[in-house]
């Protein structure tokens, strides 16, 4: 895909500086540069060392007189911006393709894009522009939203009901059971029939190979515009609030919950029942078995406020140090008693 640098411009709302008929073929990353292909720069240290015959996108006041690129209000935005205007996704035609099976029962809009090999059971609904890709599994009665994309090989299991423009990406499920077992008397574990269902909220993404659970009963609810990673796992009855971030291998145990806008950093975790209030972060491999106040970023396991964790961290590393200390202080002592002087002398 190709465009000219003042088509872009328009596209950014931005102010441009040199050659407004420049040819733009791609994006370039500050690690390797290269004429024809548009740079963003947020750092002033990047802007110096880009070669001249590059073109830029900066902030408002940056580009020198002789530099080609676009001068913007806010170059993150921009870069956003620009990925997807260089994008390669093509959405496919409207239509069912003639390998899928969809079941007379279901309901697929008109302007919605069913492709190779799909499996649409009965009684479920395809919104409007909806994209099931290649392989896609929607069960009984579940319900994909206007403007959703459903990647390869993604399971929908039955009653799972999946918002506006959300992106279910490769190789989820969403409803399989929730982890329900109980041990018998014999300590056999028996399990406890999962009949609950999955809620995705609007402007959802899920990453590849992630898993959330239907519920035991009611709802496990994914707030809308919350983002997971790759290989993230939410449990039956879990909910997280609107705009939560959950980066990768993060797990939710069941009937735990998040607040508005909270993060969860990799291979962070809440115990069953945990509340996570608005806007706190857990960090990496943090594990919270208890509530964590609004605001607070928690660390460790258990999880605690960071700085109290940092703390410990720092005195256990001086542990080996202070062992020492104490084997020293230990020999004193012996050599004291063995001469047969007191202890404080």
């Amino acid at each position: 895909m190709k465009w000219i640098l003042e088509e872009l411009a328009k596209h950014l709302g931005g102010k441009i500086k040199g050659n407004g008929k420049l040819e733009i073929t791609g994006i370039a990353s500050p690690s390797s540069p290269q004429p024809g292909f548009l740079l963003t720069v947020w750092d002033r240290k990047i802007l110096f060392s880009v070669p001249g015959n590059v073109p830029v996108v900066a902030p408002l006041g940056w580009l020198e007189e002789g530099r080609d690129g676009i001068e913007v209000e806010d170059p993150r935005a921009a870069f956003r911006e620009l990925l997807r205007l260089f994008g390669d996704f093509v959405p496919p035609a409207p239509g069912i393709h003639e390998t899928a099976f969809v079941s007379p029962e279901a309901e697929v809009h008109p302007q919605a894009s069913v492709g190779p090999f799909c499996v649409v059971e009965e009684g479920a609904v395809i919104g409007k522009d909806a994209v099931l890709r290649a392989h896609v599994f929607v069960g009984r009665k579940a319900s994909i939203g206007e403007g959703s994309i459903l990647e390869p090989m993604a399971v929908v299991m039955e009653n799972t009901v999946i918002g506006r423009n959300c992106l279910v990406h490769a190789g989820s499920v969403l409803g399989c059971d929730g982890f329900g077992f109980e041990r018998n008397p014999d300590g056999y574990p028996v399990k406890v029939p999962q009949i609950g269902r999955v809620v995705l909220e609007d402007d959802v993404e899920i990453g590849a190979c992630s898993t959330v659970d239907r519920a035991t009963v009611g709802e496990t609810r994914i707030g809308a515009g919350t983002k997971t990673d790759n290989h993230v796992h939410v449990g039956h009855n879990a909910k997280t609030g609107k705009g939560c971030l959950l980066v990768a291998f993060t797990g939710m145990a069941g009937s735990s919950s998040l607040g508005d806008g909270v993060t969860m950093a990799a291979r962070s975790g809440t115990a069953d029942h945990v509340h996570v209030g608005d806007g706190a972060i857990l960090t990496g491999c943090a594990g919270a078995t208890k509530d964590v106040p609004p605001g607070a970023v928690f660390s460790g396991f258990p999880a605690r406020d960071h700085r109290e964790d940092m703390k410990a961290q720092v005195l256990l590393r001086r542990l080996p140090e202070l062992v020492e200390k104490i084997r020293k202080l230990e020999a004193r002592l012996a050599e004291i008693e063995k001469k047969g002087l007191p202890s404080d002398g």
